[in-house]
């Protein structure tokens, strides 16, 4: 199998998408959305190249999610290998969210197909003017929701803010989502932009952090 360029992975996660699910941002995207919150993942050197096939072991050994969710980056910009991983996810049982900047027009055959395979695609530009944090899943008001799967066709999904705080092992902190300037300055990460609240629906990290304590 191919090798897929990841900037950043989350074993379980809640926020993006349906149930727990690992998420994978991957590394690279030429579209350079303004005021997009993931530049770190623009390049298409860095990251890792991680073989599909390992993917796939590590997921079918992680019994309690219910899919995975690809971001970036875009996705799409490594279709073959991305469809490739959501063949294998298919195989073993586990549903597909997938993020791209393209529009349904843009995509060439096989970015269509990682398009039609995943269970809920949203699509389309990030758009600055339109950005709404509020949005469960979308980054600015533009963007179209695709519930592709008839499990989740009838599911209500409200719209809200949602953040997550995740310590590694090695006593690393991340935070993802749309975390306010109040709880970034607690977990002591500092803001990028200045702006009240700051965009981290890709992680923010901190090395070496001390677990939260109340």
């Amino acid at each position: 199998m191919n090798a897929l360029r990841l900037g950043f992975q989350i074993e379980r996660s809640e926020i993006y998408g349906p149930g727990i699910r690992s998420v994978y941002w991957v590394q690279g995207c030429t579209l350079a959305c303004k005021g997009c919150w993931n530049t770190q993942f623009w390049p298409s050197k860095g990251g890792d190249l991680i073989d599909v096939g390992r993917l796939l072991s590590e997921l079918s050994r992680r019994q309690d999610i219910e899919g995975i969710t690809l971001l970036g980056g875009e996705p799409l910009q490594q279709a073959p290998e991305v469809e490739q991983l959501i063949t294998g996810c298919k195989a073993l049982g586990l549903t597909v969210f997938l993020y791209t900047g393209y529009e349904m027009h843009e995509l060439d055959p096989t970015m269509k197909r990682c398009v039609d395979l995943a269970d809920i695609v949203v699509m389309g530009r990030f758009v600055q003017a339109l950005r709404n944090t509020n949005l469960r899943w979308r980054g600015s008001e533009n963007q179209t929701l695709l519930v592709r799967n008839s499990k989740y066709k009838f599911m209500k999904f409200d719209d809200q803010n949602e953040v997550e705080i995740h310590l590694d092992t090695s006593g690393g902190l991340s935070v993802v989502g749309y975390g306010s300037s109040q709880l970034l300055e607690i977990v002591g990460l500092n803001q990028h932009d200045g702006t009240e609240e700051e965009d981290h629906r890709g992680p923010t990290e901190k090395e070496g952090s001390k677990p939260l304590t109340s």
